[in-house]
């Protein structure tokens, strides 16, 4: 090759040198410009929100989670409360604010909750039990719940309601046989037991026993595992009572059967701002309450064995007052 052909070469290769330097020089000169630095500040800044925004979101999320299953037990089934009841007092809501227009010596003044283990005897609180047996034994829902009322007859069946003394009656049974079913003893215990609540509930709110009725609620009421079949059966959601049934201003339950022993799960929890008030039933445990608001209640699910209770509401309109049982003379009229 001629020295000019080499010198040639040597010109386009360092034309070439120069291009490609040229090229890295941009790039470079990209990558380090004011605003690509810009752009990526930007970047990091967003990013580091996200994360803190992540984070807080993780802090709130189990600061709710933990107020939600933060529990404090009212009753435990371990106590043995025998002399002052457990209480708690309460301001009353506006549920209540009617009632005491209405009603103003009955309606509650002053509102809460209270659990005693010294009204009703272990010997009374049996034979009630053998009374709600009995009684369910008869029908009972395909689902965990169950309820029998010996004012009205109401027997859950399967997925609806029947009549507890238009069945008898269809059974044909010999009028002896229903004396062994329901037994004046049997209505001398209930009665000597919703009136004995009746007079604690009045005593401990500061009400005339007098102007206190039997109402609806009063029901034998049983919980199992069993899954529920209908919307019905499903009994462990919150609730307000005076919300479903409003003339009722009391609320109590007479436990049938022990926590633990008889059954798991099935608590009774109140629903608080701050943190949950749970009873463990007992067999003779009576919970009584004022019915608003102030009292938002659940109970749990029960996950094994049987749960049996008596609930009973009261009111203060003599209107809604339930009859009093006559069981035998509402099949055979006398």
């Amino acid at each position: 090759m001629s020295s000019d052909g080499l010198n040639r070469r040597k010109r386009v290769v360092n034309r070439n040198s120069d291009t490609n330097e040229e090229n890295v020089s941009r790039v470079v000169s990209q990558e380090g410009s004011p605003e690509r630095q810009q752009n990526q500040s930007i970047m990091k800044r967003v990013m580091s929100l996200m994360a803190l925004l992540m984070a807080i979101l993780v802090i709130v999320y189990y600061m709710t989670q933990s107020n939600d299953t933060k529990e404090l037990v009212m009753a435990s089934v371990t106590q043995s409360i025998t002399g002052s009841p457990i209480a708690q007092q309460m301001m009353c809501s506006q549920d209540h604010n009617e009632d005491r227009v209405q009603f103003p010596s009955c309606a509650p003044q002053r509102c809460g909750r209270f659990v005693s283990d010294s009204v009703i005897t272990e010997s009374e609180a049996k034979h009630l039990l053998s009374v709600a047996e009995r009684g369910l034994s008869l029908g009972g829902s395909s689902g965990g719940y169950s309820v029998l009322s010996v004012h009205s007859g109401t027997l859950s069946m399967a997925n609806n309601f029947v009549n507890i003394y238009k069945l008898m009656e269809s059974t044909q049974r010999k009028t002896e046989d229903l004396k062994e079913l329901f037994t004046e003893k049997d209505l001398e215990v209930y009665r000597t037991v919703t009136n004995r609540v009746r007079k604690t509930i009045a005593i401990h709110f500061g009400v005339p026993s007098a102007q206190l009725y039997l109402t609806n609620p009063t029901v034998f009421s049983r919980h199992t595992a069993n899954r529920p079949q209908i919307k019905g059966h499903v009994y462990w959601h919150r609730h307000v009572d005076k919300r479903h049934v409003r003339y009722v201003q009391f609320t109590s339950l007479v436990y049938l059967s022990t926590y633990g022993a008889d059954f798991s799960g099935g608590r009774f929890i109140f629903i608080d701002e701050m943190s949950n008030q749970t009873i463990e039933p007992k067999l003779g445990r009576l919970s009584a309450y004022t019915s608003g608001s102030g009292n938002e209640d659940i109970v749990e699910r029960a996950t094994s064995g049987t749960r049996y209770a008596l609930l009973i509401g009261f009111t203060c309109d003599p209107m809604f007052a339930a009859k009093d049982p006559q069981i035998l003379s509402a099949i055979f009229p006398i």
